[in-house]
């Protein structure tokens, strides 16, 4: 009997399975969209439970940054010279000479040696109210211009507190910078090199100088 009970569900389930087969046969259209679907669903799902996270860790990190960077407006200027002198030094060349201010209002000099020989002048520029209202476009220029006149060197860096990528004003100063090899480290890139200990790529020892030098005018 139990033979009997066996070899017939077998061949329910056969039976069952044809049917099914051949319905599955006739509606693919149907299943195959459901799938895809449910597929889809479950990929949006993941993806916005992904960016939420991210989203979440994007915004502890800004409101960091922007804590770190109002301790740095506090600061006086002799104090601001002395952290960026700090972060020259941390970035492995082969000697960083501080120049100080000139009589003006355009802010402190160093000299950076790599070991390539390569020079840059950096320009430490803390934000006088004055220098994100003129965009910094004034001040990007004139580094440029002494790049090679003044101080003998392959290439510019202007480091300020300042935001000079706000609103429109970004292209036009990244397009003057690039055309005469300065490159503007300013307010939410100097927070992440702060932050992290890490320089703009653009300043790591791999590159050993800036690119922007290899597109200096000569």
């Amino acid at each position: 009997m139990s033979v009997i009970l066996r070899v017939g569900a077998g061949l329910a389930a056969l039976i069952i399975g044809y049917y099914v087969l051949g319905f599955i046969a006739d509606h693919w259209a149907w299943f195959a969209s459901v799938a895809i679907l449910l597929g889809g669903t479950a990929l949006a799902g993941w993806f916005l439970f992904r960016s939420r996270g991210h989203e979440h860790r994007d915004r502890a990190l800004t409101a960091e940054r922007h804590e770190l960077m109002r301790g740095v407006d506090r600061m006086n200027m002799p104090d601001f010279d002395v952290m960026v002198g700090q972060l020259l030094v941390g970035l492995d060349a082969k000697r960083v000479k501080k120049f100080g201010h000139r009589k003006n209002d355009l802010g402190c000099n160093f000299v950076v040696t790599f070991t390539n020989g390569k020079r840059i002048i950096v320009r430490a520029k803390k934000d006088d109210k004055q220098l994100r209202r003129r965009n910094g476009n004034r001040h990007v220029q004139i580094l440029g211009g002494e790049i090679k006149a003044r101080w003998d060197c392959d290439a510019g860096v202007i480091i300020t507190n300042a935001n000079l990528h706000w609103m429109h004003h970004a292209a036009r100063n990244e397009a003057v910078a690039r055309q005469l090899g300065v490159l503007i480290v300013d307010r939410d890139r100097l927070a992440e090199w702060i932050d992290t200990g890490q320089p703009p790529a653009e300043l790591r020892p791999v590159r050993a100088a800036i690119q922007a030098g290899t597109a200096a005018p000569q």
